[in-house]
């Protein structure tokens, strides 16, 4: 019996080709798009899950209140948190501290000199250092090396394997020196494996924090820019954890807190957390974001829903071929339940088929995938992945049953409840049966289909108007420097020496010496008030520091006042002859009302311990420093009496770039010989803060595009099942003298009408969405007329195209071929 079921199943799909094809693909497409979806949902829930104790692993990141009130939460905090809450809590049984050495240095140079061979030098962005416990809180696999002792003595580093290669080859590493700025000596003590890409820190070398001091930073409560990670105990309770903090922080922090009027709390922030559910001050790299997760996730649903409603859709609409089937049938004595069963196998054939179609179609589109998405997020699939979850395969057998009974079961009872003596009379044909669950389903689709490009819409307005707004400043053709990590006591002549033979370069158009560039969170920080008030009015900012040349290269509209000339250069001691520029957001914080009130005012800012007078010579227009997503950073500048720079930004004309860049790195090597020339373009670094949200726009619109060609291919079918029943009316109707574009019109009245009624239903949710995403963002863009009346009548132009394009043959055709009785 079930392999007569099964032939006669093979037989109705191969007569049916074009609506098995659009069924079978559908589904395919469907599936291994949600696969995608999830897959991808998987990777951004499971970063640092990899590390063995990651339940009980937290960060301690620190929020503030009082004069502090405009610093948001930030995910660094003191180097002496660790440390005391080890001792004074029983519940922490181990601490780590990490930190950018760029905290102490601002540039990192790695050299390696083998026996009677050239150096191998590098610049290197991504070193840390940590302490001892490091790898006994985290699980990073180590290569070579004994992860307990390996960062216990100072001057101890250990490497990733790509750095392992890159210096040493195929030597063994361990034991070797390497040199940091020519002249600190620091022996290669372990070698870990690359750092995975779902890690929430990055890194490429880590030193041993001894390196610093001993006991370096377990009393300092007075620089909170160190990671704090604790392991607490199994079982810990956080809440009741949590509530002995104030007292905690009252102990270290209270005199300090009173003196400056402010007020801080720590919190406990799982590791597993911090990828998806944070978005503080100093975050170790961008983040994402949980709730944009659960959209996508929600997207990957609705793909697979859309090409099951196209199932059954087109299954209904088949009915009333299949009608005599089913009538004959149970005429010669066929039950229900076979019938139903008939159908049944039916769905699950075509299910099946579909299932490995879309596992052709992932393992193709795999690489295509990780490269679109910037990320490898298949890498270990098998091994370490999605495909060793058993609810993984558990969820797959469970869409696949679901989907095969969802779409099969209405079509099943539907056909099988058929009447012999109306479907033999041909009655039923006439009849509305299934019309009204199938415009539901179409509107479905299509308010599905609206949403989903009315967001694909807003998504990439918003990321282009980020990358491409007015900043405030000049950011394209800005060539950006990195300044030399080796140097001695001749630096500050080298510069000018530097700087004199850009001048000498054609294209170069200006340059400028600085601490910080726009793209990323300035290192320092602290507070200033007018020289009138006391250290209750403390209000926090960035400090900066400039040469003249900063404002004019980077086209920055001076309000009021002037800019630094060359005297104007201090080392911010307590004298009263420290000039500064300012923005408009510390004008307004400092209450003045405008920025030519502010000028000539004096100003204490707090440098460490001390109160250093300052006068306000300039106010500058705000720019953003940082990502559109955040507001206007407040900053304070000024021009530093020594060479301590970071970055050398310099404006080109770039109708010879790659020459350009080739002299500047023949001037850079003459100035400061044994650095390397390492350089970048500030509008490609500045848009590293977007990578997050790129990722994220282009999933999202991948599978927005996907989910619209899903439900146009059932459109596809539908339409053209609905013009071939009403082929003998519109024969009809061209005899009694239709036009064509009169029978078009009536074909695709209805869908019109769906249309519409989706537009109505999806409108709403649109605009509460899309102002709801858009809260993310400090500057963001309106929604705007185009926004809901776009995607409507983009999804009307393709079901119109759609629909004509299989009406019009039948439109033209001659009407004694459609009204010739069978």
């Amino acid at each position: 019996m079930f392999k007569n079921y099964l032939k006669i199943a093979r037989r109705n799909l191969w007569r049916n080709k074009t609506f098995s094809a659009i069924n079978i693909f559908g589904l395919a497409i469907g599936i291994a798009a949600c696969f995608f979806v999830f897959q991808y949902v998987y990777f951004e829930s499971n970063y640092d899950r990899f590390n063995t104790n990651v339940s009980n692993i937290y960060r301690v990141p620190i929020s503030y209140s009082g004069s502090m009130a405009n610093v948001p939460t930030t995910a660094a905090n003191h180097p002496a948190v660790g440390p005391a809450m080890k001792a004074d809590f029983p519940e922490v049984l181990d601490y780590v501290r990490v930190v950018s050495v760029s905290l102490f240095m601002n540039a990192s140079t790695m050299s390696y000199e083998a026996l009677n061979a050239e150096p191998k030098t590098f610049n290197e962005s991504k070193i840390f250092l940590a302490d001892a416990s490091f790898f006994k809180v985290f699980s990073y696999p180590l290569v070579l090396g004994d992860r307990n002792t390996c960062l216990t003595e100072a001057n101890s580093i250990a490497i990733s394997a790509s750095e392992a290669k890159k210096y040493f080859g195929t030597t063994n590493p361990v034991g070797k020196i390497l040199k940091m700025n020519g002249r600190m000596p620091m022996k290669v003590t372990a070698v870990f494996d690359d750092i995975p890409e779902n890690s929430h820190i990055k890194f490429d070398m880590l030193i041993s924090f001894a390196t610093v001091g001993p006991n370096w930073g377990n009393d300092n409560w007075t620089w909170p820019e160190f990671y704090n990670y604790v392991v607490l105990a199994p079982g810990t309770d956080v809440k009741k954890l949590e509530a002995k903090f104030p007292a905690f922080i009252n102990k270290y922090l209270g005199a300090k807190m009173k003196e400056l009027n402010f007020g801080c709390a720590f919190h406990l922030q799982p590791i597993s957390d911090i990828h998806l559910k944070s978005n503080y001050l100093k975050e170790a790299e961008a983040n994402g974001s949980e709730k944009e997760i659960y959209f996508l996730a929600i997207i990957g649903v609705f793909i697979l829903f859309i090409a099951w409603i196209n199932y059954i859709n087109l299954s209904t609409a088949k009915s009333m071929e299949r009608a005599k089937e089913v009538g004959l049938r149970k005429v010669v004595g066929a039950e229900k339940e076979q019938l139903v069963v008939q159908f049944l196998l039916e769905s699950f054939l075509v299910n099946g088929l579909a299932l490995l179609l879309a596992t052709v179609i992932i393992f193709s589109f795999v690489p295509f995938f990780n490269t679109f998405i910037g990320k490898e997020i298949s890498t270990g699939f098998f091994t370490t992945g999605l495909g060793t979850q058993a609810i993984f395969w558990v969820s797959v057998l469970g869409v696949f049953i679901f989907g095969a009974l969802l779409v099969g079961l209405y079509p099943a009872f539907a056909l099988s409840s058929f009447m012999p003596a109306a479907v033999l009379k041909g009655s039923l044909i006439k009849s509305s049966k299934g019309i009204s669950l199938r415009r539901v389903l179409v509107s479905f689709q299509f308010a599905l289909s609206i949403i989903l490009i009315s967001a694909t819409l807003i998504v990439f307005k918003q990321f282009n108007y980020m990358r491409n707004g007015n900043l405030g400043y000049k950011k394209d053709q800005v060539l950006i420097v990195k300044t030399p990590a080796i140097a001695d006591s001749t630096i500050s002549s080298r510069y000018n020496y530097f700087k004199s033979e850009l001048k000498k370069t054609p294209s170069v158009l200006g340059a400028t010496t600085t601490s910080d560039i726009p793209g990323n969170m300035i290192r320092y920080r602290n507070s200033v008030r007018r020289a009138s008030q006391d250290q209750q009015h403390n209000f926090t900012t960035y400090l900066m520091e400039i040469d003249e040349n900063f404002i004019p290269a980077y086209k920055i509209e001076l309000l009021a006042g002037k800019n630094f000339v060359s005297t104007d250069s201090s080392s911010l001691n307590n004298t009263s002859n420290n000039k500064i520029i300012i923005n408009e957001e510390v004008v307004k914080a400092l209450g003045y009302h405008s920025a030519e009130e502010a000028i000539n005012q004096d100003v204490l800012f707090r440098l460490g311990q001390a109160d250093v007078p300052c006068k306000i010579i300039g106010v500058m227009k705000n720019f953003h420093q940082r990502s559109l997503k955040e507001k206007y950073d407040p900053i304070l500048c000024y021009y530093p009496s020594y060479s301590d720079w970071k970055y050398i930004s310099v404006n080109l004309n770039v109708s010879n770039a790659s020459k350009t860049i080739a002299d500047i790195g023949e001037s850079y090597k003459s100035a400061f010989p044994g650095n390397p020339y390492e350089y970048f373009f500030l509008d490609d670094y500045f848009n590293q803060q977007y990578q997050a949200d790129n990722r994220l726009g282009n999933v999202f619109g991948l599978f927005a595009v996907l989910a619209i060609i899903v439900a146009s291919m059932g459109l596809l079918g539908l339409s053209s099942f609905v013009i071939k029943l009403r082929t003998k009316e519109i024969g009809i109707r061209k005899v009694l003298g239709a036009s064509v574009s009169g029978l078009l019109l009536l074909v695709s009245r209805d869908f019109v009408k769906l249309v519409g009624f989706a537009a109505v239903i999806a409108i709403p949710v649109i605009y509460f969405a899309a102002k709801d995403w858009l809260t993310n963002y400090a500057f963001h863009v309106g929604l705007g007329w185009a926004i809901f009346i776009i995607p409507p009548v983009l999804l009307l132009t393709i079901t119109l195209l759609t629909i004509c394009l299989q009406s019009l043959k039948t439109a033209l055709m001659n009407p004694v071929k459609s009204l010739r009785s069978e």
